[in-house]
């Protein structure tokens, strides 16, 4: 449920797109974007404490639950940011 919500917010805000123009011309924008893109997620949910756990998910509220997820996508946000990828 916590990726189908990251990935509605990332998608549908304001229909970003990410562009690095510090690429070298030979490198697939493509393919690095995906490399780059996974390991921030999972440095993300790492960073954020919202990877799954062992404990009762369902006994946190709804506020907790919302921060973790807000705090996971500005993590997010600042690794893309740090692997050079602005968003248009």
């Amino acid at each position: 449920m916590r990726t189908i919500i990251l990935l509605f917010l990332l998608i549908f805000a304001g229909c970003t797109s990410y562009y690095n123009p510090s690429l070298p011309v030979d490198v697939d924008r493509g393919e690095q974007f995906k490399k780059d893109r996974t390991a921030c997620r999972e440095r993300s949910k790492k960073e954020a404490a919202s990877e799954p756990r062992n404990d009762w998910q369902f006994l946190k509220t709804y506020d907790k639950q919302q921060r973790e997820l807000s705090d996971e996508a500005k993590a997010f946000e600042r690794c893309m940011n740090g692997k050079g990828w602005i968003k248009k």
